[in-house]
């Protein structure tokens, strides 16, 4: 890797991007159990497969799921997708898909594995994404239950029903610089609309625990490489709370969006105010809040917001459905809202 080519092609990254704002988003999952024979090498649900003995009681409740999506709309997170281990039906999954959607006024992302679209109320979903995770040589040992050639045929399938389609890529897993090439390829073949990049957060338990993560000019070697070649694609990353300093580098790269943070547990204290400067610092105009506790109340509406409300309908069996859940879904709103200004007070904030 020359750095002085990757700092000159960084730079052309912003001059392309440089009307691009810069949001958040947030995967809303599930659940935490992969029903899978074989998941991931590198996944925390893989670790926890043979402790959950009852998989119904690892999935969570649906005023939950509709309470988050609720609060993300509030301030200004789109979802990046529905998501949440393998093991839910179809029918399921639209029941699920169609009450975020109404509830947010918007439609959704899927990653729920290969699914039966002809069986999902389209009218409410934007696209779907595949679990590619890597492009490396080895990738059927990393990701045995996951065939490349399905997903791809998936979301040529999606691309046929006029869907946009994306995938997820996981950086750290060992791959190699000439493995960038391979990605360009899979994203041309697949004409996709958008790309996922994750900062390997190794999990305990797996075979990547005591492994190193992407370095930064790694990552933004990745990030950058995609941009040139699709200046319209659009780049979602996802990095932890200990990698705060790559968020400048990554909008610099060509990023649009930032993901991965743990929301509730760091909303409005000193690390959002951190990730929020990174932002800001970078003279891209700003989507959405990490800060304001009275956006996330409700006491007040957002200014910029990166939703735009479509007219969402739904069947009648799941708005009755809805309305059995108001009160529940009041009280779980409130119960997130509790935790964020306990953690405010815990961890601090630049108020």
């Amino acid at each position: 890797m020359d750095i002085n080519e990757l700092l000159d092609r960084v730079k052309l990254c912003y001059n392309l991007t440089k009307t691009y704002p810069i949001s958040f988003e947030r995967a809303l999952f599930l659940g935490w159990y992969c029903s899978l024979d074989n998941p991931c090498k590198f996944c925390y649900m893989s670790t926890q497969k043979d402790k959950i003995k009852n998989p119904i009681k690892a999935r969570r409740r649906l005023e939950s799921i509709l309470a988050e999506a609720i609060l993300m709309k509030r301030i200004g997170w789109k979802l990046e997708f529905i998501s949440g281990g393998y093991g839910f039906s179809t029918e399921e999954i639209n029941k699920i898909a169609e009450l975020v959607a109404y509830v947010q006024k918007c439609r959704q992302y899927l990653n729920v594995g290969i699914t039966g679209l002809e069986k999902i109320n389209l009218d409410v979903i934007e696209g779907v994404v595949g679990a590619v995770e890597t492009v490396k040589e080895d990738r059927d040992k990393i990701c045995p239950g996951k065939p490349l050639d399905k997903i791809k045929e998936y979301l040529l399938k999606a691309k046929d029903l006029g869907l946009k389609t994306g995938i997820t890529i996981i950086l750290g897993l060992g791959e190699k610089e000439e493995d960038i090439e391979k990605l360009l390829n899979l994203i041309e073949e697949l004409e996709l609309d958008r790309i996922t990049f994750y900062s390997l957060n190794p999990q305990k338990g797996t075979i990547y625990e005591n492994k190193p993560t992407v370095t930064t000019i790694e990552y933004i070697n990745w990030v950058s490489s995609v941009r040139i070649n699709f200046p319209k694609i659009k780049i979602i990353t996802g990095i932890w709370t200990d990698k705060i300093p790559m968020i400048s580098p990554l909008i610099m790269s060509g990023t649009n969006v930032i993901t991965k943070f743990p929301l509730f547990s760091i909303f409005g204290t000193k690390y959002a105010y951190w990730i929020e400067n990174e932002i800001i610092k970078s003279n891209k105009e700003f989507l959405g809040t990490f800060t304001d506790i009275d956006v996330l109340e409700g006491k007040k509406k957002l200014k910029k917001t990166p939703y735009k409300e479509e007219k969402i309908k739904i069947s009648d069996e799941n708005l009755i459905i809805l309305e059995e859940l108001k009160d529940s879904i009041n009280k779980k709103i409130n119960e997130y809202i509790s935790r964020v200004k306990k953690n405010i007070k815990k961890n601090g904030a630049n108020l």
